[in-house]
């Protein structure tokens, strides 16, 4: 896990914890407009660029690593902090161990463990690493789970956009993969969550209400 810091002269802290499979430029304005008013901690998980090699391992230890290097930086708490999908369940457990206080909390879209039997967790976990697999090496799959004119920002020329998604995906190893799978959506939570005072806003789409339904029910911290 390695962090990139932006606004370093900003006195407002904001960790920015991404979603499973995009690439650090995907973010660049995004995290470049929040750094005209922020000092941005932005995360990369490991295996996610060339120069940061490593496998992913888990959930459990992207956050102790992050608390760690926070803590390094003389950070004490967090003004804001955002994570989506993977990042969201990173966040949720920041969170929930309550050793880094964060005063305002986005969770966009984000995991929150199964609570479902193990044998059929391992088989979950199957299906979305097959899919991964299918859209990684594919591009009328790719494609088609993620139309790109609905997915192409303004302005970007999609064919370029995508070619350069389809290599950053085949970059991924078989066990980046399945840990980002497995962990991302069977992490674990302390038995009691600790108490804090974070202003915690869950964000979804409307076509993914369904689909988030339980992990807004048993958030443990919402």
């Amino acid at each position: 896990m390695h962090i990139l810091e932006h606004g370093q002269g900003r006195e407002k802290t904001l960790l920015f914890l991404p979603c499973t499979a995009e690439p650090v430029w995907a973010f660049e304005k995004t995290v470049a407009l929040l750094a005209q008013s922020w000092h941005v901690f932005q995360v990369v998980y490991d295996e996610r660029e060339p120069s940061y090699p490593g496998d992913f391992t888990s959930v459990e230890q992207t956050v102790d690593e992050i608390t760690d290097y926070l803590r390094a930086q003389g950070v004490t708490c967090l003004d804001a902090a955002y994570g989506c999908s993977l990042g969201g369940a990173c966040l949720t457990r920041l969170l929930a161990l309550g050793e880094l206080p964060v005063k305002r909390a986005i969770i966009d879209g984000g995991i929150t463990p199964y609570q479902l039997p193990y044998l059929i967790r391992k088989l979950l976990l199957a299906r979305d690493v097959l899919s991964f697999k299918l859209a990684a090496n594919n591009r009328k799959i790719l494609e088609a789970a993620f139309p790109p004119e609905r997915f192409t920002l303004p302005g970007h020329d999609p064919k370029k956009e995508y070619d350069a998604i389809e290599a950053y995906l085949k970059t991924y190893s078989d066990e980046t993969i399945r840990y980002i799978f497995w962990s991302g959506n069977n992490y674990a939570l302390p038995k009691t969550p600790a108490k804090i005072d974070t202003k915690i806003t869950y964000w979804y789409g409307d076509e993914e209400k369904k689909d988030r339904r339980s992990n807004i029910e048993l958030h443990p911290i919402c």
